[in-house]
Parts: C-alpha cells; sequence; structure tokens
C-alpha cells in the first residue's frame, strides 16, 4: 500500500516545501527567461550589436594605424646617411558608408528587440501548456481520489455484510477488486501530477500555480512573431545598402613624419608628408557580395509574407478550435448530467434487490468516463483560449 502512494506522498513533500509561484504571466516568463539558454544568446548579442552601433556612430570607421621605418648606408657606401620615419594612418568612410551602417546598427538592435519579445512570447506559451497539462493531471487526481472513496466504501459495506451472511462472497469479490483497481489509478496518476510538476519545474524553478494566469486582453498593435519577421526583412535591406555602400576598401589617409641626414657631420632635416590611398573595386568581389545581400532581401521578405499568411490562418483556426470546444465541454456536461442521474438509479435498485451489483459498477463506470470526458473538453477549451491568447500576442 505505502508502494502505491508513493507518488502522492513525495508530490505532497514537493509541495510543502516549494517556494511560492511568480503571481502573474509576466513574472512567469521573467522567471524562465533567466534560466533559457537563448536568454543569454540573445543578451550575449546586444551587447555585440551595441559595440558596433557605437562604432557606427563614430567620425571615423575603425582606429589608425602607427608604423615606424629606420634606413641607412652602412651596408653600402657608409657615408653617414640616416633616416628615421613615423606615420600614422587612418582609414575613412567611403561616400555614404557611414550613414548606412548607422542605419544597419539600428535596425539590427530593432530586430534583436523583436526577436527577444517573440521569444518571450514562445516562452508564456510553453508556459502555459505545462500549466495546463498540470491542472489536467492534477484534476484527473481527484477525480481517482473520488473513485477510492466510493470504492473503499462499497467494498467496506459489502465486507461486513459478507460476514453477517446478508451479501454474496461474488458481490464482494467485485467490490474488492473495484478498489485494488481504483488505487491503482490513483497511484498513476499521482505520477503524472508529479512528472507534469516537474516539467514546467524546469523552465520557471519554481512549483506550478493553482490557477493559470491570464495575459492583457488587449494584445500588441502587431504579433511579436511578426514584428520579428517584420525587422529581419528591415535588417536585410540595411545589409543589402550597406554592401552597396561597400564595394570597396576603405580609403586611407596618411601623415609622415621624417627625420634624416645625408652624410656624417651634416645637420639632421625634419619633413612632413601626407598620403592617401584609395582602393580599387574588385569585380569579383562585388559579385560575390551584392548577389548575396540581394538573396537575403529576397528570402526575408519570403518569410515576413509566410508569416503574415500563416497568422492569419492560425487566427482562424483558433477561432474554430474554440467554438469546437465549446460545443465538446457542452456536450460533455449533458453526458456526466446523464451518468450521475443513472448511477442514482442503480445504486437505488441495487440497494432494492432489483438490479445486481454489476449494474452499479458498470453505472459507476460510467460516470467515472462522463467525467474523465468533461475534463478533456475542458481542457481542449483552455488550449484552445490559450492558443487564442497567444496569438493575441500579449504578455504583460
Amino acid at each position: 500500500m505505502r508502494r502505491l502512494f508513493a507518488p502522492l506522498l513525495f508530490l505532497c513533500a514537493v509541495s510543502a516545501q516549494a517556494q511560492h509561484p511568480p503571481a502573474n504571466l509576466s513574472e512567469l516568463v521573467d522567471a524562465a527567461w533567466q534560466r533559457e539558454p537563448r536568454a543569454r544568446l540573445l543578451d550575449a548579442r546586444r551587447a555585440e550589436l551595441a559595440a558596433l552601433a557605437e562604432v557606427a556612430a563614430g567620425s571615423l570607421p575603425g582606429p589608425g594605424t602607427v608604423g615606424i621605418s629606420h634606413r641607412n648606408d652602412r651596408l653600402q657606401s657608409d657615408r653617414g646617411r640616416l633616416e628615421w620615419e613615423l606615420e600614422y594612418a587612418q582609414p575613412l568612410w567611403l561616400p555614404g558608408q557611414a550613414e548606412a551602417r548607422r542605419q544597419e546598427a539600428d535596425t539590427a538592435l530593432r530586430a534583436l528587440a523583436a526577436e527577444r519579445a517573440a521569444l518571450r512570447l514562445g516562452l508564456a506559451r510553453s508556459l502555459s501548456g505545462e500549466l495546463l497539462a498540470w491542472q489536467s493531471a492534477r484534476a484527473g487526481l481527484r477525480l481517482a481520489e473520488g473513485r477510492l472513496t466510493l470504492a473503499r466504501a462499497l467494498s467496506d459495506d459489502l465486507a461486513r455484510r459478507l460476514l453477517a451472511g446478508e451479501a454474496p462472497r461474488f458481490d464482494a469479490n467485485l467490490a474488492e477488486s473495484e478498489r485494488l483497481a481504483a488505487e491503482a489509478q490513483l497511484a498513476e496518476q499521482g505520477l503524472l501530477v508529479a512528472e507534469a510538476a516537474r516539467r514546467f519545474e524546469r523552465l520557471v524553478g519554481t512549483q506550478p500555480p493553482e490557477a493559470r494566469p491570464r495575459p492583457p486582453a488587449a494584445g500588441p498593435d502587431e504579433h511579436p512573431a511578426l514584428a520579428a519577421a517584420r525587422e529581419g526583412a528591415a535588417l536585410a535591406r540595411a545589409r543589402l545598402a550597406g554592401t552597396r555602400q561597400s564595394l570597396r576598401d576603405n580609403p586611407e589617409l596618411g601623415v609622415r613624419l621624417r627625420h634624416e641626414r645625408d652624410t656624417f657631420g651634416a645637420p639632421f632635416g625634419d619633413s612632413v608628408a601626407l598620403r592617401i590611398s584609395i582602393p580599387l573595386a574588385s569585380a569579383p568581389r562585388s559579385a560575390a557580395r551584392e548577389p548575396a545581400a540581394v538573396a537575403a532581401v529576397t528570402e526575408a521578405a519570403v518569410a515576413l509574407e509566410r508569416a503574415r499568411d500563416q497568422l492569419q490562418l492560425d487566427r482562424a483556426q483558433a477561432d474554430d478550435q474554440l467554438a469546437a470546444a465549446g460545443r465538446l465541454h457542452a456536450a460533455a456536461e449533458a453526458r456526466r448530467r446523464l451518468a450521475t442521474d443513472n448511477v442514482a438509479l442503480a445504486d437505488k435498485a441495487w440497494r432494492l434487490g432489483e438490479r445486481p451489483l454489476e449494474a452499479l459498477l458498470r453505472a459507476r463506470a460510467a460516470a467515472f468516463d462522463a467525467d474523465a470526458a468533461l475534463l478533456r473538453a475542458g481542457l481542449a477549451r483552455d488550449q484552445a483560449l490559450a492558443w487564442r491568447d497567444y496569438l493575441n500576442g500579449a504578455i504583460e
């Protein structure tokens, strides 16, 4: 007996030691965000993009270089010729390149923010699914507890009547079999509840809350997944513009300071020189870069259109699922009322000796099936509501 109820004892111990779960959906998503590996990746990418945006906002494309050179004639004529040269070279922006890079950096940050919002919404959907699974398993546990309570009462009653010689052993054996089956079902359902609680805890780090928190009724103007696709398309276009403004390497402006003499005893002379180098465009490299950027723009535009069409289809499907779930729930409630009435009739008929015990057990089994069907219908309705909440895109 202790082995059968070990899952329930474990679940009660875990629930007693659990911390208070977050109160609303936003807090649940925040807790899951701290445990999500992709969230750390997005934080690292944000730091990278912020650094690139800082570079793009500067007046120069990057740091300069310093060079030093020395020349003498000791290995040839050895007349005392000596020369030192120090040069600082600074790369410069190409025409239009700076503005293109700034727009690309700003667009990349917006795309990352949209991706972050879409990921948070996906976490909210996962949390709702795991929480619904736990609540459904817990409701099934309560049904199993009710079945065991009735089975125990019937078994104890027939055991007393058997000892008094008022009931046949066949009926007592049927009642005892029903009690054993109810205990096994309760133990199995306890395992399902514990497993569902562990899955939720892996996501959030706390035990599931008693009630499923609902997001705000009004969602954003644009679904986060669609916003992420739109910003991804804008980023592809910004990268194409940056590529077209960077077909050559950056020009370079250099300043040289020269300190030299011609022969031994001659005074040193100083001079300053300016140097500018303008790299030429490379046709093969341009042919490789620009078509790849154009293909990325086309792919992002197609992805945006697909995301928009898929969102419309999902919303229509969510409305159909919600309507169907409502009809199923209404039918399950009617079935439950009929099954409850049949149990009362079968119990009365059995106690009056008009029907055998098998009829009562069949009526109770049908009532348990009706309760399970009502539970499944309620779960389907809650899942349809959670799917609609996800399509609304509201979290906080």
